[in-house]
């Protein structure tokens, strides 16, 4: 039987410490200072942009279902008041002059308070703005949003880059499949070091009659590259489909994949973390070299 080791800690940092952990059983895998800096600097950037992407797709899912009623060129903030998220922030948008209902386009700006006195019910701080481009219907194939960020941080963490999202449904997929392209995405932190990060995923989202029972999924193939704190480098690559499950994240507080797997590539050792059958809970089993360790994760929500 596998041993089970339980944690309390910040969902950003939960890849970092969760291999930590795994690093204190040495009879069961090989795990060094190096592999668990390589693993959070993926893991810490992937949590990051989920957060933007999080906001940019709300956000535009909202405006371009009320910028004909008369919201265009004007503060909307009102109208995302309960998106905690965008807690504090003011929400403004310029329709593009060739702007039509049927395909909409413009820029939408969000903007925090630049002192970062605000906070969201996490305690997570944000300032500065997220800049974001529409153009096309949603759920439209091709449609497109680029979001950029100027001086923007989340919790006292520079985000830089240019995440790109773009529609690529199958004619005969039933849920919406989107392209996630991540370019000079960069994290820059209080101490001045850095987390750089290069994506190409594809989600789908699989929608339910009930928002609150919707589930993502990232498919496999999907990769990422880039640094970590100390420059070194990394390949990651969605080897099985990873599944994130909403009702588990609400009913659960998962926060992490409930099924699916996915490999690091770095300093010449191969990683590879399994995310289990679909179960409500925050378990993964790490292997290297052959040796595997089960670890639970219990997010604190700070």
């Amino acid at each position: 039987m596998k041993k089970v080791r339980s944690f309390r800690l910040s969902y950003v940092m939960a890849a970092l410490l969760m291999l930590l952990a795994a690093c204190s059983d040495n009879n069961k895998i090989d795990f060094n200072a190096t592999d668990s800096a390589n693993v959070e600097g993926e893991g810490t950037s992937d949590a990051y942009a989920d957060d933007a992407l999080d906001v940019s797709t709300g956000v535009v899912g909202g405006v371009t279902a009320t910028q004909f009623a008369g919201r265009e060129n004007e503060d909307v903030s009102a109208a995302f008041a309960a998106f905690d998220k965008l807690k504090c922030a003011t929400i403004t948008i310029v329709r593009s002059p060739n702007s039509t209902k049927d395909n909409p386009s413009g820029v939408i700006t969000i903007a925090y308070p630049a002192d970062g006195s605000c906070k969201d019910s996490r305690g997570v701080a944000r300032k500065g703005k997220i800049i974001i481009t529409y153009t096309g219907p949603r759920f439209a194939v091709n449609s497109k949003i680029v979001t950029t960020f100027a001086d923007f941080f989340i919790a006292g963490v520079k985000v830089e880059g240019t995440h790109t999202l773009t529609n690529v449904t199958p004619t005969n997929q039933a849920y919406p499949r989107f392209n996630v392209l991540i370019t000079d995405g960069k994290l820059t932190f209080l101490t001045g070091k850095t987390v750089t990060r290069t994506q190409n995923i594809t989600r789908e989202w699989q929608r339910a009659t009930n928002p609150l029972e919707d589930k993502w999924v990232l498919l496999k193939d999907g990769t990422a590259t880039g640094t970590n704190r100390d420059g070194k480098e990394y390949l990651m690559t969605i080897t099985k489909d990873l599944v994130y499950s909403r009702p588990c994240q609400i009913s659960n507080k998962v926060f992490i994949a409930v099924s699916g797997e996915k490999t690091f590539v770095a300093d010449n050792k191969l990683l590879t973390l399994n995310y289990g059958d679909g179960s409500c809970d925050n378990k993964v089993t790490i292997t290297i070299n052959g040796k595997s360790t089960e670890v639970e994760i219990k997010g604190d929500g700070n």
